[in-house]
C-alpha cells in the first residue's frame, strides 16, 4: 500500500471501518461516557504520519456532540495536505434513550467533495444518507447507524459486547454488514503503564482492524493496529486523554 493510501485510512479509522453495533446494546444517560477529549498518534513503521483528536461534548442534559479531526504531519503531509478531515455526530435524549439526529464528515480534496451525511428521522423510523451522487434511505427497523456513532455505542457497552456481532451500518450512502469478534481481556502496555483491556476485531477476507478498549475507563480506545495478510501496516496510540488525567488526578490509583 502506498504512503498516501495508507495515511488516509488509518486517519479516517475512527469512522470509515472500526466497529458495527446494534441498538438491543442501549446508549442511555446512565451508561454514556463522560465529556472527554484525547488524542492520537499515527504511526507506520516507526515514522509520524498523523494525529487523531477525539472529543465528546455534553451540551446540556439532553444533548451530546461527538467530534474527531485527523490531519496530516510532517512529511506525511506532503503527499496528501494537511486539511484536517472532520466528523461530527450530533445526539439527543429521548424516552431514555440517546439517539443520533444528524452525522456528518467534511472531506475535501482538491478534486473533488468526499463528505457525507447521515439524517436520522425516529419519529418515521427512517435514516436518510447522502454521499457524493448518492442517496439512501433505510429503515430504522433493521437498527442501522452511522459508523462514527458506532464507537460510543461500544465504548458504553464495553463489558457487554457478544463475542460475535454481524450487523448494519450506514456508509457513504450504502447499507454494509460488518462482522465483529470480541476476543476477551488483554494486558497493554500504554503511556499510563499496564492497562487492562478488551480487544475488539473486525475481520474481512485477509485484513483486520484491531482495538485495545480500556476496561475501566468507559472503553477508551488505547490502541488501533491494521493487519493486511498477517502484517501490521499501521498503529495507532492513545498519547493524552483528559479520562485518565482525571483519574491520574484523583485519590483512586490508576
Amino acid at each position: 500500500m502506498s504512503i498516501k493510501n495508507t495515511l488516509i485510512t488509518c486517519l479516517l479509522l475512527f469512522t470509515n471501518s472500526i466497529l458495527a453495533q446494534d441498538f438491543s446494546l442501549p446508549l442511555s444517560a446512565p451508561n454514556m461516557p463522560p465529556a472527554f477529549s484525547a488524542e492520537y498518534a499515527v504511526k507506520a513503521g516507526g515514522i509520524s504520519l498523523g494525529k487523531i483528536d477525539v472529543n465528546l461534548t455534553q451540551i446540556d442534559s439532553e444533548n451530546w456532540t461527538y467530534h474527531s479531526s485527523s490531519s496530516a504531519l510532517g512529511l506525511a503531509a506532503m503527499f496528501i495536505g494537511n486539511d484536517a478531515i472532520t466528523d461530527t455526530s450530533k445526539l439527543q435524549l429521548s424516552d431514555g434513550v440517546i439517539r443520533p439526529i444528524f452525522y456528518e464528515r467534511i472531506r475535501k480534496t482538491k478534486n473533488a467533495d468526499k463528505s457525507e451525511r447521515v439524517f436520522y428521522q425516529w419519529d418515521k423510523q427512517l435514516a436518510r444518507s447522502e454521499y457524493k451522487d448518492r442517496k439512501l434511505e433505510v429503515n430504522l427497523s433493521e437498527r442501522a447507524i452511522d459508523l462514527f456513532t458506532l464507537q460510543l455505542l461500544i465504548m458504553a457497552n464495553i463489558n457487554n459486547i457478544p463475542e460475535k456481532m454481524n450487523l448494519p451500518v450506514i456508509s457513504k450512502a450504502k447499507l454494509k454488514h460488518y462482522q465483529i469478534l470480541n476476543l476477551g481481556s488483554v494486558k497493554l502496555k500504554t503511556i499510563y503503564g499496564e492497562r487492562d483491556t478488551v480487544l475488539i476485531e473486525r475481520v474481512k477476507e485477509d485484513s483486520s482492524y484491531r482495538i485495545w478498549a480500556d476496561l475501566a475507563l468507559h472503553g477508551l480506545p488505547l490502541q488501533i493496529e491494521s493487519i493486511k495478510q498477517g502484517k501490521t501496516e499501521y498503529i495507532v496510540k492513545l498519547e493524552d486523554s483528559s479520562l485518565h488525567s482525571l483519574r491520574c488526578n484523583s485519590s483512586d490509583p490508576i
